[in-house]
């Protein structure tokens, strides 16, 4: 059977909780967390006096054979069999980002059918979904649970016994706090005792043993059933001093209310996901071979590490988690490869994304005249934790962000005066984070039609096109957001960055009959011919006066989609063939300086061209990293090309970005 993903995504709800199978076969091994840490969950099917196994690893069963697998845009769907009967099942996860409500109610469902050999089902049979006390913390704990009776099913819980919520900032943690809800027909809180008795009998029954591992059981009983899994992170942001529960919960309703919503709009809600992924799949083989399998393995994950949430103000706040870098929230530079999925489904959550940005640009602490990177770490808006001061006086011995030194809060760092010297200049983006905040701007409005949050913002995006009027054409030394290579003068994809984030302003100066869009479009253009004189004939290198190198000019790809053709169309095709030239294995470097790429950018860069079969020369291999890296996680971005290993970032928001080809096949962006 041809492995199709790295690892399989099951059950995806949140930052917080999101589940994986990294073996071929779903009973192959045991499945994790996004973090890649093994979090146990069995299924079960009791048939004629025998249990066999189709999820996890399981002690004592049979494990049934898996015949096929397969992944649509909010599915991962297994066949297995044996000699009694033929299984279907599928996991769920409900995540359309038109509709906020699905999108933040944080239940997933497993849906199976069973095809019993003789047409009928043993009197012994039942099939199970279980899950370990291991889903309660990030390192052993006591852990405390029970079964609530619900109209017509029952839900069975677990969590941390010290249920210590928001208290853990580090990355790669998941979850350590909440409570965790799987629910069907008859449901269990039980010991390793009463599993092993399950796994024996069939039969389930409540043991009371303090001393073993605990489970949560769901038991179905007919051909044909569904499992609803849950988590409930209690409260899921902090927002500059506001404690946020989800989008879903924010009228009061309840998990247990999520369960019910739920279970009664089931139909509904998988009719509205059928009918998404049947024109999601349609559009998608419009755009060439297998494009529909890559775009599938990005999306659930992409949506599924950002939280929904709504601030007093009645606003939608779309905040991601830089999964697998740094732990930050609401990061600029990590928002702004996403967007393309979200621009062509709901681009008010675009503005959900920058609305964090706005907001702390606005306080004291923040002295600078350019953006900010980040808003904290999730799930604190705490104020930006990147690039901090580590200077050792009295004023700035406590500032120290904690990724190394074992802190698992921040301090409130946005409530700090203007006399605060918090953040170190040299370990800033300022062109990278201006360029990125005007151009998703201008980008969530024309998607919309909607230029309010412009309008309310004007004055900072105004103070950051000033920035790079000033520092875009030629930036200083400084990092831009493929940082991981270091500090880097004359960056020329980084000046691209800036050129179209004055062309972007210009357009928000047009639509909101503002002055500047005269002044700001010919001085995009200016820049635009200077930069090419500057860089030279032939393929743009990496640098200003660095021949024979190259790098990934993803930057280009809005001055193509809002149609001004400041970098014609000769120039992309140009250079999009010559990075197919430069393609290894698993895809073109990201750069001269390494063979390993961002596959999110090279996207990106299939876009710029109009030739379909040169954009899939670009993103072909990347569907065979899939299918043959040995990093058995989440869909990465950063790996390397000839040996498909993962280098760093995985289960990342940054795939959404993966979708451009369908923003720039539907035209919604185009305004010249």
């Amino acid at each position: 059977m041809k492995r199709l993903l790295p690892a399989y995504p099951l059950w995806v709800i949140d930052p917080m909780f999101s589940v994986w199978s990294p073996s071929d076969e779903l009973n192959g091994g045991d499945t994790i967390f996004w973090t890649g840490k093994t979090r146990k969950t069995f299924g079960l099917v009791r048939f004629d006096g025998k249990t066999y196994s189709f999820l996890g690893r399981m002690p004592g069963t049979d494990a049934l054979k898996q015949e096929h697998v397969s992944v649509s845009v909010y599915s991962t769907d297994f066949t297995f069999s044996c000699d009694k009967f033929q299984l279907k099942v599928s996991f769920i996860s409900p995540l359309p980002p038109e509709d906020p409500e699905i999108l933040s109610c944080p239940v997933c469902y497993t849906e199976y059918e069973i095809v019993p050999q003789c047409g009928r089902l043993p009197e012994d049979f039942s099939v199970a979904i279980v899950l370990d006390e291991g889903y309660c913390y990030e390192e052993a704990d006591g852990v405390t649970g029970g079964v609530i009776p619900m109209q017509g099913y029952e839900a069975a819980w677990f969590s941390r016994r010290r249920n210590l919520v928001m208290s853990n900032t580090n990355d790669c943690v998941a979850p350590d706090w909440g409570d965790t809800y799987v629910a069907g027909g008859e449901a269990w809180y039980i010991p390793s005792s009463a599993l092993d008795k399950y796994v024996q009998s069939g039969v389930a029954e409540y043991l009371h043993i303090n001393n073993e591992r605990h489970y949560i059981m769901a038991v179905e009983k007919g051909a044909k059933g569904r499992f609803m899994t849950a988590f409930d992170d209690r409260i899921s942001v902090f927002y500059f001093g506001e404690w946020l529960k989800g989008y879903f919960f924010k009228d009061g309703r309840t998990v247990l209310d999520a369960l019910d919503f739920a279970r009664d709009k089931h139909d509904e809600i998988l009719r509205k996901l059928t009918a998404f992924d049947k024109k999601f799949r349609h559009d998608c083989e419009e755009i060439g071979k297998d494009y529909y399998l890559l775009a599938c393995a990005a999306f659930r994950q992409s949506v599924g590490a950002h939280k929904l949430v709504e601030n007093k103000k009645g606003e939608l706040l779309f905040l991601s988690k830089e999964c697998n870098s740094n732990g930050c929230i609401g990061t600029a530079d990590v928002s702004y490869p996403s967007i393309p999925l979200y621009l062509l489904y709901n681009p008010e959550l675009v503005k959900g994304m920058l609305r964090g940005i706005f907001t702390f640009a606005r306080m004291p602490v923040w002295k600078f005249d350019f953006a900010p990177h980040d808003i904290g770490t999730y799930p604190y808006c705490c104020g930006q934790v990147y690039g901090m001061n580590w200077s050792q006086d009295k004023y700035n011995c406590g500032n120290a962000a904690g990724w190394g030194d074992g802190m698992y809060t921040h301090p409130m760092l946005y409530q700090r005066p203007a006399t605060c010297d918090i953040y170190d200049f040299n370990y800033q983006m300022p062109v990278e984070e201006c360029g990125n905040m005007i151009v998703m701007t201008a980008a969530a409005c024309v998607a919309s039609g909607d230029y309010a949050i412009a309008e309310e913002n004007f004055d900072l995006l105004e103070k950051w096109v000033i920035y790079l009027e000033k520092f875009g054409l030629k930036p200083e030394n400084q990092l831009c957001t493929d940082d991981f290579a270091g500090h880097l003068a004359n960056n020329i994809n980084l000046a691209i960055k800036a050129i179209v984030g004055i062309e972007s302003f210009a357009l928000l100066c047009e639509k909101l009959s503002k002055k500047g869009a005269d002044k700001y479009y010919a001085l995009a253009a200016d820049y635009a011919v200077k930069l090419k004189e500057m860089a030279g004939s032939g393929i743009l290198p990496l640098a200003y006066g660095q021949k024979d190198t190259y790098s990934l000019k993803y930057n280009m790809l809005f001055d193509k989609l809002f149609g001004f053709g400041l970098f014609e169309g000769a120039l992309c095709e140009r250079e999009t063939e010559y990075y197919i030239s430069k393609n290894n294995r698993y895809g073109v470097p990201l750069d001269t300086r390494a063979d390993y790429t961002k596959s999110d950018w090279i996207l990106w860069c299939a876009a710029l061209t109009d030739d379909k079969n040169k954009a899939e020369a670009l993103y072909a291999p990347i569907v065979t990293y899939l299918s043959e890296t040995p990093t058995r996680l989440p869909f990465s971005d950063w790996y390397g090309t000839k040996d498909g290993k993962c280098v760093h970032f995985y289960n990342r928001t940054v795939q959404g970005g993966i979708l451009v080809l369908l923003l720039k096949r539907s035209g919604i962006m185009k305004v010249k």
